[in-house]
């Protein structure tokens, strides 16, 4: 089993809080992460898969708890939305009798990030959970090396960078690939199978505890040319004019999308205003490449290196990695973009410890100053400015000028 940077943070959690949830797409490693880990520190496990343990769950929740040996992981818990009450109860009666200490650690909850899941968390145990999200392997984990939040630093990210090189080819490979943990613990899995499979118990499965979609060829339809789009501006009449949906039912499927996880948004950067940040057109990223790009038909590295989404796919990967690097740690980071009215773009926009970084996601090796002109569109900004960086495929690290450098892909 490959090792898992957020295992950290939930045991991290256990020591603080009585509930730990668990929350991320399917087969992201959850329930693999846990069993395997969390066993061996005095955890028993149980799973409403099972049809016989859910409908306990669902028809008498506190006999259900009753019989449990805690502390308990209960995977796929969002099927039994009963629990949340009873699971309340439990920790505000140890905590009662033996004291707040005593509560901590005893459930952790896990599942897919559903509405049912974390609404349900949300509402029940405001005070008394800690929500974790997990997402595919980052490059980092499946290199096996240690990583940290990501910022750019010029002397940090130089040493960074030596941990390992990634040729242009090499990375539109990885690309391809995507990070879904059976797709390394297992490399003769084959990557079409597990897509198909995938997609067909989301649709089954997840998508179903937040959307009734009444006609599944439009919204695969949907899927592909959502995919293709992966890093551009999210206009929700120009999907409702090429899939023939109504705008309203595409914000509803997109909503849906987001809250399993399959998509996240990146948010317009605005140094003056905040209500201008949630007026404008957010920026869509699938959380996985490989899926995305399955879902666009692409099957292979050199179809991506000639078509003209490779620069999407480009962005989408780092974006990615840089999330990744962040919510691995239980940093919920925000990350956004700048776009104005003369169609002036920075890719993404980091606000950290009063720090503004920004950055530019390219696939090529060689820029220059004339490359990040649109870097002065925020020089009067009021935060502190930070180092920022045209992450690409260079070999090597190089400046461009005395705020901005070129990384490799390997300095995140």
């Amino acid at each position: 089993m490959l090792s898992r940077t957020i295992l950290d943070q939930i045991e991290e959690s256990t020591r603080h809080f009585p509930v730990t949830i668990v929350s991320g797409p399917r087969q992201v490693g959850k329930s693999t992460l846990l069993y395997n880990s969390m066993i061996k520190k005095g955890y028993s496990y149980v799973t409403l898969d099972s049809r016989a343990d859910r409908m306990d769950a669902i028809n008498d929740p506190k006999s259900f708890l009753e019989r449990l040996k805690l502390p308990v992981i209960i995977d796929e818990c969002q099927r039994a939305k009963e629990l949340f009450e009873e699971i309340e109860e439990t920790v505000n009666r140890i905590k009662l009798e033996k004291g707040s200490k005593t509560a901590n650690g005893l459930f952790i909850l896990s599942g897919s990030s559903s509405k049912a899941l974390l609404e349900n968390a949300k509402e029940s145990m405001a005070g008394r959970c800690n929500i974790l999200k997990m997402n595919p392997l980052s490059m980092r984990e499946a290199l096996g090396l240690k990583e940290s939040p990501f910022a750019v630093d010029k002397l940090e990210s130089r040493n960074r960078a030596k941990d390992y090189q990634l040729s242009e080819d090499e990375l539109l490979e990885y690309i391809v690939k995507g990070y879904m943990p059976q797709l390394y613990d297992d490399p003769n899995t084959s990557r079409e199978q597990f897509f198909s499979s995938y997609i067909e118990t989301y649709m089954s499965k997840d998508l179903p505890e937040v959307l009734e979609v009444r006609n599944e060829t439009q919204f695969n339809n949907f899927l592909t040319l959502l995919a293709s789009n992966t890093g551009e501006e999210l206009v929700y009449d120009n999907y409702a004019k090429n899939t023939g949906v109504k705008a309203p039912t595409i914000k509803q499927w997109i909503s849906a999308l987001e809250k399993t996880g399959i998509i996240w948004i990146a948010r317009p950067y605005n140094d003056g205003s905040i209500v201008k940040q949630i007026t404008k057109r957010p920026k869509l990223y699938f959380f996985d490449t490989g899926f995305a790009c399955y879902l666009a038909g692409i099957r292979d590295s050199k179809t991506l290196d000639t078509s003209f989404l490779k620069g999407r796919f480009v962005e989408t990967w780092i974006a990615n990695e840089i999330r990744k690097s962040y919510i691995n740690f239980g940093h919920e980071q925000p990350l956004g973009y700048y776009r104005d009215n003369s169609q002036n773009e920075i890719d993404l926009v980091i606000l950290r410890d009063g720090k503004l970084t920004l950055i530019e996601c390219k696939s090529g090796a060689n820029y220059s100053s004339s490359n990040v002109k649109c870097f002065e569109r925020l020089k009067d900004t009021r935060y502190k400015k930070g180092t920022n960086a045209i992450i690409c495929t260079t070999k090597e690290p190089y400046s461009i000028s005395e705020n901005v450098i070129a990384l490799p892909v390997s300095a995140i």
